[in-house]
């Protein structure tokens, strides 16, 4: 096989051949895993190369174009679709210049473009939707077009093919800010039915669009009055109680400021007139200090918002309705906050259990919050861990009871099992290492720069240490065809370079390396 292709080399010397083949390969770090292929953009040519595996560890590379002027890639959360935005050509001098488009592609059950959106100005920046439906473009700062709307968003249904009213553009109300940041939020009884919103955050204010009806305005919710701008930094969503459909709300973190915003989303008065079946009423509620991260809880009083203030350690704790406020001590400087209710069950009361960890200190807790009425303290469980968490990976089911916490420093990682309140320690020889989870929840892939790669099983936590022959890039884990399991390693010399193991068994003997897979591979 080496040989034949070494012939086909020499026999094509001196050839023509596009000038694009010359051009540099980029490091492969616009790579995806799909369920069943690693996806990798190939900037240069203006395609998309997706890598499945079939039989014995073969590679089966399919390049699909996906329209020029590449900006931006995500993958649908499902692991099933890929998603390409790209500019076209900027500026289009002729009619037969390529205009900016989005292109879904699906790996299964042959890669395949499923369709192509076609935008009428070029965007660069693209946020998913968790539930994999929705796909919105939207500019980024400087994009250099002559004119542009720096409000303008475009919102593709995924699961429909385009239509006249599929892209949506809508171009939002502002006060001086242009987008940011997107949050969707999971299905919330309001007044007049069951929606999604999609909250967009700028640097100074926050909308809020109907994604069951992109035809009605969007909904404004300026935060400065000043002169000078806040920024919102981070929001959180609660539907309020299942059988109501007037107390859903929206805590709105400022970034740099002791205040939390609140907005209650309530039914119109019958006096206004507006297309909205509900209206966004802020609170201002004041936390003791600047929060770094908050979250809507359940207590045995009912509904709280949770802000945690490292610079007085502290967990305070506001009713949303009274604006009364009620604090946690801490030991530490705690600065993030997960729930962990569904993985260990709520108190006798419904109130929730919390997870909180720390950039700042090698310590995480679990909070009970089913003793706060009239008490300014919760049950609280401390683990201390030998050096400060900088993320939280969480662990698909069915393994959700453990989270993978990974160090400041990136050489150690801790396996928490949430269950049994147990965090072991995995150690490695180098800093910086990235951490990819199996989807089935399985087992962890350790790597770091270089050729050393590691498979963690997350319940014996056993360890399998391989060393592959070329510096590792980007690891992912798919579906083979035959139903089995393989690990792509990515490797970015070589004109994108790749070695295949089996993924519950990964051995270098029965490894497969590829070579030049932008060129059309050798193996």
């Amino acid at each position: 096989m080496k040989w034949r292709a070494m012939w086909l080399l020499l026999a094509c010397f001196g050839c023509e051949r596009e000038a694009v083949w010359d051009a540099e390969v980029p490091h492969p770090t616009k790579a995806f895993g799909l369920d069943s292929a690693v996806a990798v953009v190939d900037e240069p040519t203006d395609r998309v190369l997706l890598l499945p595996v079939h039989g014995e560890l073969e590679l089966a590379p399919a390049a699909l174009p996906i329209g020029k002027g590449f900006a931006a890639a995500a993958r649908t959360p499902d692991r099933l679709r890929f998603v390409a935005l790209s500019r076209g050509i900027v500026p289009r001098r002729t009619g037969e210049d390529e205009g900016p488009s989005i292109t879904l592609i699906a790996a299964t059950p042959e890669p395949a473009i499923v369709d192509r959106y076609e935008l009428s100005d070029p965007l660069s920046r693209i946020a998913m939707d968790p539930e994999s439906r929705f796909a919105v473009a939207y500019p980024a700062p400087g994009d250099g077009n002559f004119v542009h709307n720096p409000n303008e968003l475009v919102v593709v249904d995924l699961d429909r093919a385009p239509a006249p009213d599929n892209p949506v553009e809508i171009s939002l109300r502002s006060f001086g800010g242009s987008p940011e940041r997107m949050t969707f939020t999971q299905p919330l009884a309001l007044p007049g039915g069951e929606r999604r919103l999609l909250i967009v955050q700028t640097d100074r204010d926050v909308a809020l669009v109907d994604l069951q009806d992109l035809t009605l305005p969007e909904v404004t919710i300026p935060l400065t009055s000043g002169p000078q701008p806040l920024a919102p930094a981070a929001v959180a969503v609660s539907d309020g109680a299942l059988d109501r459909n007037d107390d859903a709300r929206i805590a709105i973190r400022i970034a740099d400021h002791p205040n939390v915003i609140v907005v209650d989303l309530l039914p119109v008065p019958p006096e206004e007139t507006s297309p909205q079946t509900y209206r966004a009423l802020p609170n201002v509620i004041f936390v003791g200090g600047v929060p770094s991260d908050v979250a809507f809880v359940q207590t045995d009083g009912g509904l709280r918002l949770a802000a945690l203030v490292p610079s007085i350690q502290a967990l305070t704790l506001v009713d949303p309705t009274t604006g009364i406020a009620s604090e946690i001590a801490l030991d530490a400087p705690f600065d993030r906050i997960s729930l962990v209710t569904s993985i260990v069950g709520a108190g006798e009361d419904g109130s929730d259990v919390a997870l909180l960890w720390s950039t700042m200190s090698p310590k995480i807790a679990f909070v009970a919050l089913g003793s706060t009425v009239g008490k300014p303290y919760a049950s609280i469980e401390r683990l201390e861990l030998s050096e400060p968490v900088a993320s939280v990976l969480e662990v698909p089911a069915p393994n959700a009871h453990l989270k993978i916490l990974h160090s400041a420093s990136g050489s150690s990682l801790f396996v928490l099992d949430v269950r049994d309140r147990t965090a072991a320690p995995i150690e490695s020889s180098q800093s910086n290492t990235e951490i990819t989870l199996a989807p089935a929840g399985n087992r962890a892939w350790i790597s770091a720069a270089g050729e050393e790669l590691a498979q963690l099983d997350l319940l014996s936590l056993h360890p399998v240490n391989l060393l592959l022959s070329r510096r590792i890039d980007a690891v992912f884990e798919v579906t083979r065809d035959n139903g089995g399991r393989a690990l792509v390693a990515l490797h970015g010399s070589g004109a994108l370079g790749a070695t295949v193991l089996d993924a519950d068994q990964p051995s270098l003997a029965s490894a497969r390396e590829y070579f030049g897979l932008l060129l059309g591979g050798l193996p």
